[in-house]
């Protein structure tokens, strides 16, 4: 057999110089075009493997039109040799994700997977970079349609309002266009163009109504994840800019109560209740502030109207079983201590009382006798009134009402302690 002449080295590399020569005419910003375009994929062709390396070179070039010229002579080489290095490239932590990007949309081009190990460094601002270029693009209807057509194409049915989601939330405005065009898809089921109506009108919002409904978001993962101080700063932010929007307010209430600003919480609570009465919710929560603000009165009217509305959602029929046991005791309780006191006398006293307590707190002592004995002309064996009634007497140095009160509280509650406390105090 005869031996095999040697190739001529100068004529298999022509085609690898080509190459190399386009790529560097590329990076002075010169593309071939018409037939020197369709020589120079002939000559990747050629060369084969032989110019990967250099093609993956130009691909990861901070020069845009080298790498865009890198892109298109490797989607036109293909293989599985392409497909590989492509692979690597995505696997190696030192490259740029801006690189890794184009090198995904390289891979889909030549129907490839993306690989399980590809990671990106941030992926959350490659997207909004990807966004904002996309958008940038669209500068005439045309090319709306266009994009409108591919993002159809290649964006699953269920997943395209998630998708439309990240493109307002990069974009803003700048994506209604795009959401217009999504919308008058008629090809689209109802709910989804339904879902991207929604969108379009977030797109459409001013800076600060986004900024006030992200606080809302921010604010309830915070609540969810129970930190109730840092969800607090967001939600007061958002019930600000939006005093009549029934959740916030709620939100809001429920973070105060956890924080144990019962006072703020109620009226929070109280004004979502207004805004949307027929939300059995808001009577619950509303009623969960009252009783920790020591106001059974207002639990009572909560979790009355409560059971006046319908409440189907999780643990309904344990909120409904608590709900009417506390209305059943709390209306036993009045039946018995406080025989011919009406209910309404009954709530109007708790109100006083509660005004009284916080006048006595602040040290108000005179103001809180007068509060005091209203409650109790109101509700003559209110015994809590008795024996603050007391308590502010002692403090003005009125020893004898001071002792009158607390042993009228004692006489009607043999266990009140604060009333024993203080006659321990006055030596009785």
């Amino acid at each position: 057999m005869a031996a095999r002449q040697p190739q001529d080295i100068s004529k298999s590399l022509a085609p690898l110089r080509t190459v190399v020569q386009s790529l560097q005419q590329s990076a002075q910003g010169l593309i071939p075009a018409g037939n020197a375009r369709r020589s120079a994929v002939r000559c990747v062709r050629t060369a084969g493997n032989a110019a990967v390396p250099t093609l993956l070179r130009a691909f990861s070039s901070d020069n845009e039109t080298e790498s865009s010229w890198a892109y298109y002579l490797l989607a036109r080489l293909g293989g599985q040799r392409v497909i590989g290095k492509i692979g690597l490239l995505l696997a190696d932590p030192e490259i740029a994700d801006a690189i890794k990007a184009r090198a995904m949309g390289l891979l889909s081009e030549l129907d490839a997977p993306i690989p399980p190990h590809a990671a990106l460094h941030d992926p959350e601002a490659l997207l909004e970079r990807s966004v904002k270029d996309l958008l940038k693009s669209l500068d005439e209807d045309g090319e709306v349609v266009q994009a409108v057509d591919l993002i159809v194409e290649q964006v699953p049915e269920p997943e395209l309002p998630a998708f439309a989601a990240e493109v307002v939330r990069h974009g803003g405005k700048r994506a209604l266009p795009l959401l217009d065009a999504l919308c008058q898809r008629k090809d689209l089921p109802a709910e989804s163009r339904a879902e991207l109506g929604e969108l379009r009108r977030q797109a459409a919002a001013s800076k600060a109504e986004r900024a006030a409904a992200q606080a809302l978001d921010r604010g309830l993962e915070y609540l969810e994840a129970g930190r109730p101080r840092a969800a607090k700063r967001r939600l007061e932010r958002y019930v600000a800019s939006n005093p009549g929007h029934a959740e916030g307010r709620s939100a809001l209430g429920i973070c105060l109560l956890q924080l144990d600003a019962h006072e703020e919480a109620l009226a929070h609570l109280t004004e979502a209740a207004t805004l949307e009465p027929d939300e059995p919710l808001h009577r619950w929560n509303l009623a969960a502030a009252a009783k920790q603000s020591e106001r059974m009165g207002g639990a009572y009217l909560a979790l009355r109207e409560y059971l006046t509305l319908t409440d189907d959602g999780d643990g309904a029929a344990p909120r409904r079983a608590e709900a009417r046991s506390f209305v059943r005791a709390y209306e036993r309780m009045l039946r018995d201590s406080h025989p011919g006191v009406t209910l309404s006398d009954y709530l109007r006293g708790e109100e006083l009382f509660a005004r009284a307590y916080a006048a006595l707190e602040e040290g108000a002592h005179e103001e809180a006798v007068r509060g005091f004995e209203a409650v109790l002309a109101l509700v003559p064996r209110h015994y809590p009134s008795w024996g603050n009634l007391g308590a502010a007497y002692l403090s003005l140095a009125r020893k004898k009402d001071a002792e009158r009160c607390l042993q009228q509280a004692l006489a009607l509650n043999p266990d009140y302690a604060l009333a024993r406390k203080n006659l321990e105090l006055l030596g009785g």
